[in-house]
């Protein structure tokens, strides 16, 4: 991911926060855009500094599409200048526009968004509103009447996606309706704008995280982005099926007592640099392994000390860790 230049327009050696950016501008914004805006502000001051899109979304907890539509949003408001990559249509520089007192012109908006009173009172949002909170098990707020607003007008989901998502979501006992956003966020850059889509999303992802989920001996809760991401891995970029990922789970188990998500990758990353694709590929690597580390008597120099008398041993090393680990439980 290459790295940004940024400029501004505030000549001040401080971050500072336009009036007119705090009037006019932030109070119609995502939370998680103001957060983008200003980290890049505070970065600016520093004319020396450059940063990357996964800086920004590693330093405020947030992905890189999020970042990236925030930066849109932005660009669209005419708050900030971007220029773009040809070939990656990443952004690679951007400039922080001087926001004037006097400037009059409101920020462009994606959909004008109609006050609470009126969102309830369309036709199209009472029924829906009413089967959230059925789901949910709560009243909605204002900010989430506006947030299920915004996915069916900015996102374009109808209702029964909508219906599906909340279903989703709370069948995996997350309520809240920031966490449906982002679900809603996901599937919007995923293409996925239909529950037919939605209903094989929903189905591969459980195919692929129940197996593992049961090896690790997990239940009781939804698994982790970070997690989930692992997973990802290891079917797509790994090309492991079910029965090794397994296994690498197994051996995960086996070796440190506990589910770790980053000790079975660095198994499967091994198996996928020595071209393993099978459990029985897995296991010649062992036995290679385990050959490979066993040493015969008499095949090393002698070396002149008082050592010389005692016959090398040849250990099994897998074995002796099972062993190991039989003992202590």
């Amino acid at each position: 991911m290459g790295k940004m230049k940024l400029s501004t327009q505030n000549l001040n050696n401080e971050t500072s926060v336009s009036n007119v950016f705090l009037d006019k501008y932030m109070k119609d914004a995502n939370g998680e855009f103001v957060k983008v805006y200003l980290y890049i502000l505070r970065c600016s001051v520093d004319s020396s500094k450059s940063i990357s899109l996964s800086d920004i979304a590693d330093q405020l907890n947030l992905t890189e599409k999020d970042v990236t539509r925030a930066l849109k949003y932005w660009v669209k408001n005419k708050v900030i200048e971007a220029q773009f990559d040809d070939t990656t249509n990443e952004p690679i520089a951007l400039t922080l526009l001087q926001l004037k007192e006097t400037e009059s012109v409101a920020p462009v908006q994606e959909t004008v968004v109609p006050s609470v009173r009126e969102i309830k009172e369309r036709e199209d949002m009472q029924q829906l509103l009413y089967i959230i909170e059925k789901y949910v098990g709560k009243p909605l707020s204002s900010s989430d009447t506006k947030i299920i607003f915004n996915i069916k007008e900015n996102l374009g989901f109808s209702s029964e996606l909508i219906e599906f998502l909340t279903e989703y979501c709370v069948s995996n006992q997350h309520t809240s309706i920031r966490y449906i956003e982002k679900v809603a966020l996901a599937w919007y850059d995923q293409g996925i704008l239909t529950v037919e889509k939605a209903k094989g999303s929903v189905t591969m992802y459980s195919k692929r995280t129940n197996p593992v989920m049961k090896a690790f001996g997990i239940s009781g809760r939804t698994l982790t982005p970070v997690e989930t991401d692992f997973i990802n891995r290891w079917y797509d970029e790994y090309g492991f099926d079910n029965s090794i990922i397994k296994e690498a789970c197994n051996r995960t188990i086996l070796s440190i007592g506990k589910p770790n998500f980053s000790y079975a990758d660095s198994i499967l990353k091994k198996w996928k640099n020595a071209d393993v694709h099978t459990v029985e590929d897995a296991k010649k690597l062992d036995n290679v392994h385990r050959y490979s580390v066993t040493v015969p008597v008499g095949t090393r120099p002698a070396k002149s000390n008082q050592f010389n008398n005692i016959s090398t041993r040849s250990y099994d090393f897998d074995e002796l860790e099972k062993s190991l680990i039989s003992n202590n439980r």
